[in-house]
């Protein structure tokens, strides 16, 4: 099983220097590591070009910041291309536990139709992280279970790109991420669009990775800080995205729209400081882009 790994850097090069080092650690080896360097300016230019001789490693560097959406869209083709079975993906703030990728390979016995496996993603103190985590199915209230080669796997129908393995004829076959998203929803439009086609998809328990983010947050606009005010434009302008390519009436779609924009305005309501003027603004222009945001999805030739 051929398996190439695509990290995505931005600015933290103590943090991508641990990823790589774990990366090389894993029982599982690796063919390559393509890592997207999304212009950065801290020296990480610098210490990728010290990798250029090492075969394991393949470095793209962005002539701008093209969000996460951009450099796992771009990873992910040249992944591809390279040639392998799956690829897994992830950013340089997440620390795999040695035996994550062995984990994640060994549910692949289960069918022959997986689509994508993912791991238990945890913060800094062992508590899973609660902006990582899969969308279990459940069949009677409780998860559904399969069973390979000792260990249990749970099926799921989403994830987040913070350690998943997808498979490379689902890649083909279904094209890569949307770049144009730049950041956030990017990892849950891709992971449906996958189970949505029928592949099997599972969450292992068993992986472990770490993901180290400042805090363990989850992006509630009620709570987030100001500084993330401009990233709830791209949020809201996604999930328009979304809904239009599930809805075929236009008007549906549009009340859908504007009904989200109503509960956005509510849960920022319930802010105490005195910034939800900057919330507002940035959730209304991106409803009002959404209407008009049809991007392509572009497929590996």
């Amino acid at each position: 099983m051929v398996i190439n790994c695509v990290v995505v850097t931005y600015n933290r090069l103590a943090l991508l220097k641990e990823c790589l080092a774990a990366l090389k650690n894993q029982t599982y080896s690796l063919n390559k590591v393509i890592v997207v360097d999304n212009c950065s300016t801290d020296g990480t230019p610098e210490f990728l070009q010290e990798l250029k001789h090492d075969p394991l490693y393949f470095v793209i560097r962005t002539n701008e910041n093209v969000g996460g959406a951009g450099g796992f869209a771009l990873g992910m083709k040249a992944a591809v291309q390279e040639g392998c079975d799956y690829v897994w993906l992830m950013d340089d703030d997440t620390i795999p536990a040695s035996d994550a990728l062995e984990a994640l390979v060994q549910t692949l016995q289960v069918d022959e139709n997986v689509g994508f496996v993912c791991s238990r993603v945890n913060w800094t103190d062992g508590t899973p992280h609660v902006m990582n985590k899969a969308g279990l199915l459940y069949d009677n209230h409780e998860p559904i279970k399969v069973e390979v080669g000792g260990q249990t796997a749970l099926r799921c129908d989403l994830c987040s790109f913070v350690s998943v393995l997808v498979s490379t004829a689902a890649i083909r076959k279904l094209g890569l991420p949307i770049k144009e998203f730049f950041i956030w929803c990017d990892d849950i439009e891709y992971t449906l669009r996958i189970s949505k086609a029928g592949y099997s998809c599972f969450y292992v328990e068993k992986s472990i990775v770490c993901h180290k983010t400042a805090s363990n947050y989850s992006p509630s606009i009620d709570k987030a800080p100001v500084s993330m005010a401009w990233r709830f434009y791209y949020q809201a302008r996604n999930r328009c995205y979304m809904k239009h390519r599930e809805m075929k009436c236009k008007l549906f779609f549009y009340i859908s729209v504007w009904n989200m924009y109503r509960i956005y305005k509510h849960r920022i309501g319930k802010r105490n400081d005195g910034h939800k003027d900057e919330f507002v603004k940035a959730v209304k222009k991106g409803c009002k882009d959404g209407l008009t945001f049809f991007p392509e999805i572009e497929f590996v030739e």
